[in-house]
């Protein structure tokens, strides 16, 4: 294991990234041993060791271009950076010293050495390389500047144990409770594979998030009593009992009655001469009063008079007497249907749209048809996944030194595309016929996207803050062919998804202002999705039969989602989302490439549960999609809309 920079696991090796990600690889459960706090004693917080040495380098060192270990371990599997170290780069491309920005002199040529001189939004402080970070990301024991400048030394250092401490005891002046830890990361003493982990502090949740009684995790309010222990030490389903209005609470009580201490009763116990509620408060009073009361719908006697009441699917008025129809369809969201929802008096229904089946739990529309077939990149192999049965297929080859970063699949010609980062081009490759070529080089790409129908296909570059666009027919005669469709006002766009049907694209920009944005296919009518809420969305995935769009943010450690009209915001903390890369929604579940634990990993798209790692190998997944075998409709994203294209003019 020490020899391939690897972890022992029994008899066995496992890479890194494995250990510590909730899926236990090893016999023993060692490689999901990560209660906190065992830190190694070799380097302080902040810092990281050179395998097999006892030298540490600051985390800002790691893929700075210079080898600052003796073997260059911290400049391996590193992206290509543009630019020195020591110098900055504009939104032109252009390199200049790091010392020039801000100093009041246009030294890029197109102003964005100075523009990211203007103060921070409300809430966000300015790294010194010049990004806008959210406050809370500061002393969080993350670089989350690229310089290190959200860590100074004023944050507190790091106590260091031992060995681990274990809950319930008296803790020594050395060692950090376990409700301390927010994060367990794992690293390896090569010479010895030993495994140590490192404790980071600052547990904080969102305002929509509940934290778990040991400080270990963050749970959405709606997952507090809804009957799944969602906390490892089940803390949001203590004293539920049967609590009456707590946020995310599902309705388990047909009449519910309010005891005095908080607790529901059906109200079928109330008055029933005997006490249930622990005050007595169900009991005397005007129990013995008669119903005559004018209800809609149910009356029941209580010690504070006659009561109404209503059927299920119905809410009590303001009046007290009678009932108002509860809508599903709306409150519940993606939770009551996958698709299409019809509210009707006192209830609701499920739909799918043409090309699905409802399955028999009357919410989850399912493909008819072929299994539906999850295409992932890993390192240089393409993939394929059974999205039912599980079966895994290396459809696609390449050389060993190549990394398909990026990737997508022509739904009419059968062809997929993706960007060859060590070649610096855009490469294809027919399934059918096996036919391969080169669309595009000298190229850049931190995603793509085919336009099936329009036959384009368009990529971001966020080094230059471009987005661009080729003929999916072209073919390289010895000079790039292709159309930037927009430049100028982009902040670092990064992930990319298409609506080809309704001639609209849709990016995330992850520069100091992150944000979502929508355009037409020529690049014109763009508008701000969403610009609040947002750390890093380097994701996205669109939900055309629900008209949502999803992001996972690496910052946040969450996944959104919205509806297309940018209205109806989600956000889910998720501990699993580390560094995610693509994603896309299917059948009512999300899937996600996770570069940090390598592997591909599925949750449901509306309640981010039932958390499953489907595709796990040695190298890190970048690429996802799933295309439709059959005939050229979107698989999991059908949209009707107007089939009106703008194309670039390319």
């Amino acid at each position: 294991c020490a020899a391939s920079r690897q972890a022992a696991c029994g008899a066995a090796c496992i890479p890194v990234p494995w250990l510590c990600d909730g899926e236990q690889q090893c016999p023993d459960g060692t490689d999901e041993q990560c209660e906190c706090c065992s830190v190694p004693s070799v380097c302080g917080a902040k810092k990281v060791q050179c395998p097999g040495t006892h030298h540490c380098i600051p985390h800002w060192e790691l893929c700075d271009r210079h080898q600052d270990c003796e073997d260059g371990w911290d400049e391996e599997g590193c992206p290509q950076q543009p630019c020195l170290p020591g110098q900055w780069q504009c939104r032109n491309r252009v390199c200049i010293m790091a010392e020039w920005k801000c100093n009041g002199i246009d030294d890029c040529g197109d102003s964005s050495d100075e523009d990211v001189c203007a103060p921070c939004p409300p809430g966000m402080v300015r790294c010194d390389e010049g990004k806008c970070i959210l406050e809370s990301l500061m002393c969080n024991d993350e670089d989350d500047c690229l310089d290190g400048t959200d860590e100074p030394g004023t944050c507190g250092e790091l106590r260091v144990a031992a060995g681990h401490c274990l809950s319930g005891q008296v803790w020594p002046h050395n060692c950090l409770p376990a409700h301390s830890c927010q994060v367990c990361s794992a690293r390896v003493d090569i010479p010895s594979g030993d495994l140590y982990w490192l404790a980071f502090l600052h547990l904080s949740c969102p305002r929509t998030h509940v934290p778990c009684r040991d400080g270990s995790e963050c749970v959405a309010q709606e997952y507090v009593c809804d009957g799944e222990k969602d906390c490892a030490d089940g803390s949001d389903e203590e004293g539920c009992g049967q609590l009456c209005n707590t946020p995310g609470r599902r309705a388990i009580l047909q009449y519910p009655y309010p005891c005095g201490l908080g607790t529901c009763l059906n109200a079928s116990l109330v008055c029933d001469s005997r006490q249930d509620c622990a005050d007595g408060s169900d009991e005397g009073g005007n129990c013995s009063v008669p119903c005559q009361r004018s209800c809609a719908h149910l009356c029941y006697p209580s010690p504070q008079g006659s009561r109404c009441w209503c059927d299920p699917g119905y809410r009590l008025a303001e009046d007290g007497l009678s009932c108002t129809d509860i809508d599903e369809c709306t409150e519940q969201g993606e939770g009551a249907c996958t698709q299409t929802c019809l509210n009707a008096p006192g209830s609701y229904s499920c739909g799918c749209l043409p090309g699905y089946l409802l399955e028999p739990d009357g919410r989850v529309c399912k493909l008819s048809g072929p299994e539906p077939m999850l295409l992932v990149a890993v390192q240089s192999d393409v993939l394929s996944y059974g999205l039912r049965s599980g079966r895994e297929e290396v459809l696609l080859a390449t050389d060993k030194d190549r990394v398909i970063f990026s990737l997508d699949y022509d739904l009419v010609e059968r062809k997929v595309f993706w960007m060859d980062l060590a070649t610096e081009s855009i490469r294809w490759q027919a399934f059918d016929l096996g036919k391969k070529g080169t669309l595009v080089k000298g190229v850049r790409s931190d995603c793509l996207a085919v336009d099936w129908l329009g036959r384009n296909l368009y990529w971001t570059d966020g080094a230059a803050g471009q987005v661009l666009a080729t003929r999916l027919g072209a073919a390289w005669r010895g000079t790039p062919e292709y159309t930037v469709v927009m430049d100028g006002d982009l902040d670092q766009p990064h992930s990319l998804v298409l609506q080809p049907l309704a001639g609209l694209l849709y990016w995330s920009e992850v520069g100091s202002h992150p944000r979502l944005m929508e355009a037409t296919m020529d690049g014109s009518r763009r508008r701000v999705l969403l610009a609040q809420g947002l750390g890093w969305p380097t994701a996205l995935a669109l939900d055309l039969p629900a008209w949502r769009i999803f992001w996972l943010d690496e910052k946040l450690g969450s996944v959104g989602s919205a509806r297309l009209d940018g209205t109806s915001v989600k956000v889910l903390q998720l501990r699993w989302v580390r560094s995610p890369f693509a994603a896309v929604v299917c059948e009512g579940q999300l899937y996600w490439s996770e570069r940090k634990a390598w592997s591909v990993q599925q949750v449901d798209k509306a309640s981010g549960k039932n958390r499953t790692v489907l595709v796990k190998r040695h190298g890190q997944p970048h690429g996802l999609q799933v295309p439709s075998w059959g005939s050229p409709e979107p698989c999991c994203t059908s949209s009707a809309g107007a089939p009106t294209l703008h194309s670039p003019a390319v």
